[in-house]
């Protein structure tokens, strides 16, 4: 035996001592239990105001960091809360592993007062193969993100042969309004555009106007919402007011369509007030510069309405899409001038009846 063979011996004997472990013994394989996580890095705080563009940079970071896929690319707060649809999420979960990037339908909104940017736009998942529409909302502190919340509307796809390309799935419940994403092009111009000083509006009137929105809806009365004369809405990318060719719901009365008439006249049928009541509404984002508030509705539908007297139509049978129990999350991008609401851009994705939103009081 010889005397280098017998020092790598001993350094052995020496080293089991030290880690406490037999001479010869195996291990038992501990399944990865003892592997430690190295948490990303933290961003210090930077206090002071974060003003619009500051804002919106934020937003366009927050959209990168999804590209990359990584939190850790993205100033987050320590404690940051964080949901997509409703449902508290991981930073580098859910959408996190499925987003591949922007359209062109792109809409900021920036609230410095409050420290919040809000963005309504396109996005895209598994490398462009899945569309959708995105609401986004962002609250800022100190130059860190300390909430997010997020409402993720995607496309349905039903293919009628097969099961290889059904992303709506078995119980995913069908809409009448389904997302249409080849209609988000690009946004009108009058969100795009800040209001004139004259017909800017403050931020209690901005909150103000909207209120009388939901009344009058719950109210059936368009005449108490001040809506202007040039006045439209969409849902889901779909015209929802002054649509002659507005969707036709009820085959015993073809003469009334859906979305035909105006913003007024609209509400005060009252088909969908009748079938869906609200249940939670915040202001997320109130813009005073461009004229924006991008709120969050939620609607019950109990599933228990099977026809709506029309005010001048008559009886008008529901379809079987809301013959059941079921909640509308709703982001709503106002446009108002001068007090009045000028356009309305919604969208509307089924949950599960009675969820909320995860940040209600």
């Amino acid at each position: 035996m010889t005397t280098k063979f017998l020092r790598s011996i001993l350094l052995g004997v020496l080293l089991a001592a030290c880690c406490g472990v037999a001479p010869h013994a195996t291990a038992a394989p501990d399944e990865g239990k003892s592997i430690v996580t190295v948490p990303g890095p933290e961003s210090a705080a930077v206090p002071g105001p974060c003003d619009r563009a500051c804002l919106k940079g934020f937003v366009d970071k927050y959209f990168d960091a999804l590209v990359s896929r990584c939190p850790c690319s993205v100033a987050l707060a320590p404690q940051v809360k964080y949901t997509e649809n409703g449902q508290i999420v991981k930073p580098g979960e859910g959408l996190w592993k499925t987003f591949t990037g922007r359209g062109k339908y792109r809409v900021y909104l920036a609230d410095p007062a409050t420290g919040q940017a809000a963005y309504y736009g396109d996005v895209s998942e598994y490398k462009g193969t899945l569309l959708g529409v995105m609401a986004l909302r962002l609250k800022v502190e100190d130059h860190r993100i300390v909430e997010v919340e997020t409402i993720m509307v995607r496309e349905q796809l039903r293919p009628k042969g097969g099961l290889g390309a059904n992303t709506a799935g078995v119980m995913t419940p069908r809409m009448i309004d389904e997302l249409q994403p080849s209609r988000f092009v690009a946004p009108d111009t009058a969100l795009l555009e800040p209001v004139r000083a004259a017909a800017r509006s403050p931020r209690a009137q901005l909150t103000s106007v909207t209120d009388l929105y939901y009344q009058g809806v719950a109210q059936k009365s368009g005449a108490t919402v001040p809506f202007a004369e040039n006045c439209s809405r969409r849902e889901n990318g779909f015209a929802a007011t002054n649509d002659p060719a507005g969707l036709a719901v009820d085959p015993a009365q073809l003469a009334f369509r859906l979305f035909s008439q105006g913003c007024a006249q609209e509400v005060d049928r009252g088909f969908f007030s009748a079938l869906a009541k609200l249940g939670e509404r915040r202001h997320w984002v109130l813009d005073e510069e461009q004229g924006l508030v991008l709120d969050l509705a939620l609607f019950d539908n109990e599933g228990d309405v099977k026809s709506v007297s029309v005010p001048g139509t008559g009886t008008v049978t529901v379809p079987p899409e809301f013959l059941r129990p079921i909640t509308f999350l709703q982001p709503l991008l106002f446009k108002i001038e001068g007090g009045k609401i000028r356009e309305i851009e919604g969208l509307s994705w089924p949950v599960p009846y009675g969820m909320r939103s995860g940040w209600q009081k």
